[in-house]
């Protein structure tokens, strides 16, 4: 492969693009000076419009079809594209699309890379599918990744369903790993938990249940 080439190509095509670019804002900037000077000598003038004011904005007209000709804008245009046109071309010529030609023979670990499927179907809740393919694969040890996402997925559906049971009793179960990352989690739930009684069995059962709850929860997070 020749980067050499493709440098030079690079290289031509910024030239012509800052080339384009600098003459067009020499160009801007001579244009403003033109009507900056032709709008003084016009409010240096008499208030009204006077017929050697039409005759000003003619030469300025004429004036500025001679600093910037579009034939001369076009040019530097031109020759950018013409840059720019060849310049993919080139890199299509030194560059092989087919990825195929950048593959590897080399050994994988496919125990490993079953572990990983595995453990994508039953993160994304196809535990049908999970199932199949570690049968179909003939790792049994996969299996086991499969107990805490199903887990998971039946304390949602509960919530979903407003029941906050599964979720408390998971949480109880992992309190020490849920302090020790410093989640309130637990806190929280019972929280819900609260505000769902109080709004469906009334105050005195919700009072209840705080009572129930109060001195864990003072004890746990202070």
């Amino acid at each position: 492969m020749e980067l050499n080439s493709i440098k030079d190509a690079f290289d031509r095509v910024t030239k012509k693009q800052k080339l384009s670019s600098s003459k067009s804002q020499e160009i801007i900037e001579q244009i403003g000076q033109e009507i900056e000077q032709a709008l003084s000598r016009i409010q240096s003038g008499k208030d009204s419009a006077s017929p050697s004011d039409h005759k000003l904005i003619e030469r300025t007209k004429a004036k500025l079809k001679e600093i910037a000709p579009l034939s001369q804008l076009e040019g530097t245009q031109k020759d950018l594209n013409i840059a720019l046109s060849k310049y993919p071309k080139l890199l299509d010529k030194s560059f092989n699309p087919d990825i195929s030609k950048a593959y590897r023979n080399i050994d994988f670990d496919i125990h490993t890379v079953n572990q990983i499927i595995a453990s994508h179907f039953y993160r994304q809740g196809q535990f049908d599918l999970g199932d199949c393919f570690v049968d179909e694969c003939h790792e049994p040890e996969a299996a086991e990744r499969k107990a805490p996402f199903l887990e998971m997925f039946q304390i949602l559906e509960a919530m979903k369903s407003r029941n906050l049971e599964p979720a408390l009793n998971w949480a109880t179960n992992n309190h020490e790993q849920l302090s020790q990352n410093g989640s309130d989690i637990e806190l929280k739930l019972h929280r819900l938990q609260f505000v769902e009684i109080l709004q469906n069995k009334g105050r005195d059962e919700a009072l209840s249940m705080l009572a129930f709850f109060g001195s864990i929860c003072c004890q746990t997070y202070g």
